[in-house]
C-alpha cells in the first residue's frame, strides 16, 4: 500500500490543466488536491470486497482538506476510521448493500455499519471533482469540453492503479463508462443502481406493485435489512419503504445465484 500512496503523492496534477475551471477539488490558490486512494478496512482481506461511487460531490473546498499536506489528502479516505467520514453521499446505503451481499454470498451477519466499513474496501472512481454551478457527472460529455478522454484516461490509470494493488475478488459499482474497465477485471463485477435512483422515485419499480418488489419470507434477513435502516438517518430515511424494496431485490438476486 506504501507504493500506492507514494504513486497517488507523486502524481501531477498538471495533466488535467484543460478541464482546470471545471474541477473543484482544489484550493483557493488553484492548486488541485491529488488523487485519494481507497479506504481499506482492517478485515478487508476476510471478502476483498471493494465498492465504488462516482465522485466527490463538491462545489467547494472542504475546509478540513485545506490545510493538510500532500500526503493527508492522498489518504483522505485511508484515515477514516469511522463510516461517518468517507464522503460519498450514499455511503450508508453502500454499506447496507455490502452487508447484505456478504450474508448472500458468505453467511456471515454484521448487522452494524461500523463492522461492515470494517471489511471492505470503497473509494470513488473518479478523483477529481467537476462543478460548474452544479456537479457534472463525469461520464457524461463534460461541458466546455467536447473531448473528455485526458479526463477518462486519467481516472482510469489511477483506478487501475489501486485495483492491482488491492486485488479484489468483488467489485461491486453504480451504472457508468467506468464499468467497461471494471469489468476487464477478474473479479466478479457486480452492477448496482445508484442509490439516488431510490430518491427519485425509482421510475415506479420500488412500490409493492412494482417489478423490483420481491417477497421474503426470511425473518433474520427481514431483521437484518431493518436494523441497517435504523441506521439510515440521511436523505434517504425519508424513502424507507423503497429503499427497503431496493435492498430486497439485490439480496434476492445474490441469494438465487
Amino acid at each position: 500500500m506504501d507504493n500506492l500512496i507514494d504513486s497517488f503523492q507523486a502524481y501531477n496534477t498538471e495533466v488535467l490543466k484543460p478541464y482546470y475551471e471545471l474541477i473543484s477539488t482544489k484550493d483557493h490558490m488553484g492548486n488541485i488536491f491529488p488523487p485519494y486512494i481507497p479506504h481499506i478496512g482492517s478485515e478487508y482481506d476476510k471478502y476483498k470486497i471493494i465498492m465504488y461511487g462516482m465522485a466527490q460531490n463538491v462545489s467547494e473546498p472542504w475546509d478540513s482538506l485545506l490545510n493538510k499536506t500532500r500526503r493527508e489528502k492522498v489518504c483522505q479516505m485511508l484515515d477514516a476510521g469511522e463510516y461517518e467520514n468517507i464522503w460519498i453521499a450514499p455511503y450508508k446505503v453502500m454499506l447496507a448493500i455490502a452487508g447484505l451481499y456478504i450474508h448472500a454470498k458468505f453467511g456471515d451477519k454484521l448487522s452494524s455499519f461500523t463492522e461492515i466499513h470494517n471489511s471492505i474496501s470503497v473509494t470513488n472512481y473518479y478523483k477529481f471533482s467537476m462543478n460548474d454551478g452544479a456537479d457534472i457527472n463525469p461520464d457524461h460529455k463534460l461541458k466546455n469540453h467536447q473531448c473528455p478522454i485526458l479526463y477518462w484516461s486519467e481516472n482510469d490509470r489511477l483506478s487501475s492503479q489501486e485495483l492491482d494493488a488491492l486485488s479484489p475478488n468483488t467489485v461491486i459499482s453504480f451504472n457508468g463508462r467506468h464499468n467497461r474497465i471494471l469489468r476487464q477485471r477478474d473479479s466478479e463485477f457486480i452492477k448496482i443502481n445508484d442509490p439516488s435512483w431510490v430518491l427519485q422515485g425509482g421510475g415506479g419499480h420500488l412500490k409493492a406493485s412494482g417489478s423490483w418488489y420481491r417477497e421474503c419470507a426470511d425473518n433474520e434477513v427481514i431483521s437484518l435489512i431493518d436494523g441497517y435502516l435504523d441506521q439510515i438517518d440521511d436523505k434517504y430515511s425519508s424513502k424507507i419503504d423503497a429503499l427497503k424494496i431496493y435492498l430486497l431485490k439485490y439480496y434476492s438476486d445474490w441469494k438465487c445465484t
